[in-house]
């Protein structure tokens, strides 16, 4: 598949290139005739070499072939996109403009002959056009070179049909005890609901364990005493290149098993509607339990019509690596349960046996962490260090600076073959564009924490979600990262209040196999504990990740960044720091965590042409005025720095889309989604009230046709008074309306603020007081189209949900810190779509009174881990109890009170939907006169999205 990732690639940076060419230089008939001879070539050669990828086939025995052929080509994908790059560049960018002065109509005639005078000076050479013809011959004698290596038909089906990784399951599981407690309640009636059909989907990351958790299910005792018949399938053996779907060996193997054995001879014909009608008649009054081991979302939906409700409490039991098909199967009435890792001392007991001492423990400790509590990777482990003989600290960290390499290739006696079957299987079922993007998280350390939108900001900067013309890159950027997510390979940490995933992290073990992989190809080159020197692989790495040092600048040649994309630092730089301007075509610089980085090393940032993802951090004070330079630049994320005013250079990039700026800004930027203020204390005398509900009035104030999903964050908890609800709002105009999607209120709240119910578009909303009264909580009812509320305080007054409140609420959350505050009474009729109930109360006493029961569409009950057992164990009954099964999370961490603030540590944590933020002046000065002093780009300023930090002395 590496190579099917290079030709995309490939296709994807050559397609940029044809649609800029054809807008530059559509009159160009001559050129133009050249240009579209290329694009078709490029396209015919492309397909060739994906036809030919399909012939090699996938599996270990690709690799003399088919691995050198992949480096080949993804080093020329990279040629190809520098080279695009720059021609691009020189098209389409504009040329620093300098200064500023001058009037408008000056500095646009200086930008229109800059670019005017680039086009001429590419056209009289023609040198685009050579560069490419270089290119195209590279690509043409690549693709000549593979095409006559002869294949075999039997060596391609062997290599399909082993592609999927084998049905297995341990005898003796660790850590079982639970999850076969939890699946086996499942398989009972719920009293007081009828009897019926329910479909139990096993969901989570390959090697987790769900065919082994399923086989115990299906073999305890309480499993076999329930159910007149039971069949077990394993689905993932039979391949879609060989059989097709699989349904009809599926449907035979299930009526093998539930048929007497006196009716075997009807069930060998290959007729497969007749072998459903047989299936279909037989399971009629039968009680059964099926279980269906790795499934596909296609086999169920085929198959799922055979199984009706019969009204005898039968079950289907699913096993499956896909979220969304987990979701499918058991849509309805049924459950999802969700995979969970091994904690840290069952995974010693699979990894380490009986063998224990303090060094082999502290030695142990790494390899273990990369392990990320899969059981396959810790029976593999436990079989290496098997093998070697008596295991040892030592044995066990060298074995981890060498995991990598036994994920991707054999060595010796292969302890790893079905591991490694596993994360091939995971990762050859992406598509090209996740494969690519799943490549490039292996810049990050193991183990570390990832904001989505770094993630995905990332990756536009990169080029890794080029637009198809029907969906936008931003669109493309987030369905990859739903892929990998729904996937199991990205892990979900934090999810924000629409449940999109807002914190996530890449599966320890599938990250080492990612991380190996991307070296192994020259796409990334890291600086680590593992790996000390990245010099010996900057050569031929787009992506240059360093973790704690270790990097000098004698290390570092021209030659060596030459193709260098990206540089991400972790800790300390060192001498990296100085040969940054070195790489001519970085696109993105990520030193938000680098701990020595100071004002200096910033001065020839602006020489970066190419930069589109600028991130810093430490002691950063001030940016350099030269930061016009960075003409593409679209992402600039301050807010780890000590910055509090930007340089007016900043205002007039051309293509910023993120930024911290200025509350004047926010009346003149129309376009603007997001806006954060922090609050801080006023002088006497001061106007900021009335400049911040402008500001604020202006920003929700939007036309008819023109809605937008806006948010919201205010935040006046430094504030004496109650700042927030003195905010006054004037008539809305006809052709308009006040809207925001999402809105968060901090600080002394006596009431809600009354611009809130003007909000006809609020769909999402947090507040944060010390006391919540009845009086504020009474006036959330007139919010009917509230989907999420999340009310934080200290102390919560009494209050009652009474039947027809928040008709249209999916997701309720209580973060109350007091013992003595008693939640709200919900009565029947109340929440009626509910999904998710969250009490994050440590003092929660029993179910305080609340009934889940009539909640139909409860799926997640979460309470503080800190609440007694007693409290617990009522939960646990209440949700079994309950027709859905709801899932009961505990909730680590306490009380997450939300705590954003300038000059708050705590905060730094939690202000990660920022995009610009600057501390307002102390000055009483009004806004018309502050706009008065800058002269702003309308274009860049209908791009930005903002958040605004604002305080006085």
């Amino acid at each position: 598949m590496e190579s099917a990732v290079a030709s995309a690639f490939l296709k994807s940076v050559m397609g940029r290139l044809f649609q800029v060419l054809e807008k530059e230089y559509n009159k160009q008939k001559g050129l133009r005739q050249d240009t579209l001879s290329i694009q078709q070539d490029v396209r015919m050669i492309a397909a060739a070499m994906d036809d030919r990828l399909h012939a090699l086939g996938r599996g270990e025995r690709r690799t003399a072939v088919a691995r050198l052929y992949s480096e080949e080509m993804l080093g020329l994908a990279h040629d190809a996109q520098d080279c695009i790059d720059r021609i691009v560049h020189r098209l389409t960018c504009r040329p620093r403009v300098g200064g500023g002065g001058g009037g408008g109509g000056a500095a646009l005639i200086r930008r229109v002959a800059a670019v005017a005078h680039e086009l001429r000076k590419v056209q009289s050479r023609s040198g685009f056009a050579d560069e490419i013809r270089k290119l195209k011959a590279r690509l043409k004698l690549a693709h000549e070179r593979v095409v006559g290596i002869p294949i075999t038909a039997a060596s391609c089906c062997h290599e399909i049909a082993a592609a999927a990784p084998s049905c297995r399951f341990a005898r003796n599981p660790v850590g079982i005890e639970r999850p076969v407690e939890e699946l086996l309640s499942m398989l009972d009636e719920v009293e007081g609901e009828p009897e019926q059909l329910r479909v139990i989907s096993v969901v989570g990351f390959g090697g987790l364990g769900k065919t082994t958790l399923a086989r115990a299910v299906y073999e305890d005792p309480h499993a076999v005493e329930k159910f007149h018949c039971r069949a077990w399938v394993a689905a993932g053996r039979w391949s879609p290149e060989v059989t097709g779907d699989g349904v009809t060996e599926i449907l035979r193997d299930v009526l093998q098993q539930v048929r007497p054995k006196d009716a075997m001879d009807v069930v060998v014909a290959d007729d497969g509607q007749r072998i459903e009608a047989l299936l279909k008649e037989y399971l009629t009054d039968k009680r059964y339990l099926i279980v269906i081991d790795d499934i596909g979302r296609e086999q169920w939906s085929t198959i799922n019509s055979i199984f009706e409700n019969n009204s005898k409490s039968s079950r289907i039991l699913l096993t499956t690596t896909i979220q969304s098909t987990a979701n499918i199967c058991s849509h309805g009435n049924g459950y999802v349960y969700q995979m969970n890792t091994l904690g840290e001392e069952d995974s010693k007991k699979i990894a380490l046996q009986e063998v224990r001492s303090p060094e082999l423990e502290q030695g142990s400790m790494t390899l273990l962490q990369k392990c990320g509590g899969l059981p396959l990777a810790l029976v593999s482990v436990s079989d290496f260090l098997k093998c070697s003989g008596e295991p040892t600290g030592e044995r066990c960290a060298e074995l981890c600076r060498n995991l990598g390499s036994h994920l991707r290739e054999k060595y010796g006696h292969d302890n790893f073959a079905e591991l490694r079957k596993v994360l091939m299987h995971n990762y050859d079922s992406l598509s090209v564009h996740a494969m690519t993007c799943l490549l490039y998280l292996g810049v990050f350390p193991n183990n570390r924490p990832l904001k989505r939108k770094v993630v995905i900001r990332r990756w536009l900067a990169e080029g890794y979600a080029r637009s198809d013309s029907l969906r936008s890159e931003d669109d493309i950027a987030d369905e990859t990262f739903k892929a990998l997510v729904d996937r199991n390979i990205i892990q979900s940490i934090d999810t924000r209040n629409n449940a999109q995933v807002k914190t996530c992290m890449t599966h320890g073990i599938m990250h080492e196999f990612v991380l190996h992989k991307s070296v192994s190809q020259g796409f990334i080159a890291t600086s680590s504990r593992d790996h000390p020197r990245p010099h010996a692989y900057v050569n031929n790495a787009c992506h240059l990740s360093i973790h704690g040092g270790n990097v000098t600048d004698s290390e570092a040649s021209d030659e060596d960044l030459s193709r260098v994309r990206s540089l991400t630092v972790f800790g300390k730089a060192g001498d990296a720091i100085s040969y940054v301007r070195k790489c001519k075509l970085l696109r993105v610089l990520d030193l938000e965590e680098c701990n020595d980085l100071e004002d200096s090393h910033l001065k020839h940032i602006g020489k970066l042409w190419h930069l589109k993802y600028l991130s810093v951090g430490g002691s950063i004070a001030k940016l350099p005025s030269s930061i016009d330079g960075l003409h593409c630049l679209e992402t600039l994320d301050l807010r780890r720095t000590k910055i509090k005013t930007l340089p007016i250079e900043a205002i007039i990039l051309y293509h910023l889309a993120h930024l911290r700026g200025l509350l004047q800004l926010m009346v003149h930027m129309r376009n603007l989604r997001k806006v954060k203020i922090w609050c801080g204390p006023v002088a006497n005398g001061s106007n900021y009230a009335s400049d911040l509900s402008k500001a604020i009035q202006e920003f929700t104030k939007v036309p008819m046709d023109n809605v937008g999903a806006r948010s919201l964050s205010l935040d006046s908890e430094e504030c004496s008074q109650d700042l927030l609800s003195s905010l006054a709002f004037e008539p809305c105009p006809e052709d308009s309306k006040y809207d925001v999607r999402s809105l968060k209120l901090r600080g002394k709240l006596l009431q809600l603020p009354p611009f809130v119910t003007l909000l006809s578009g609020l769909t999402e909303l947090c507040i944060s007081s010390a006391t919540l009264t009845r009086n504020l909580l009474s006036s959330l009812i007139n919010l009917r189209n509230l989907l999420y509320l999340k009310l934080i305080a200290s102390e919560l007054e009494k209050f009652e949900m009474k039947s027809g409140a928040f008709p249209s609420l999916r997701r309720l959350c209580f973060a109350v810190q007091s013992f003595a505050s008693s939640l709200p009474a919900i009565e029947q009729g109340a929440l009626p779509n509910l999904v998710s109930l969250h009490l994050l109360c440590p003092g929660l006493v029993g179910l305080s009174g609340i009934q889940i029961r009539h909640l139909r569409h409860l799926k997640e009950v979460m309470v503080d881990s800190g609440v007694p057992d007693q409290t617990r164990q009522d939960w646990e009954q209440a949700t079994k109890n309950h027709p859905n099964r709801p899932r009961l999370v505990l909730h680590k961490s306490g009380v997450r009170v939300e705590t954003e603030g300038p000059g708050n540590e705590e905060a730094s944590a939690v202000r990660e939907k920022r995009k610009i933020c600057v501390v307002q002046p102390s000055s009483d000065e009004g806004l018309d006169s502050s706009l008065k002093k800058m002269r702003l780009s309308s274009d860049s300023s209908s791009r930005l999205q903002v958040i605004v930090q604002s305080t006085s002395s």
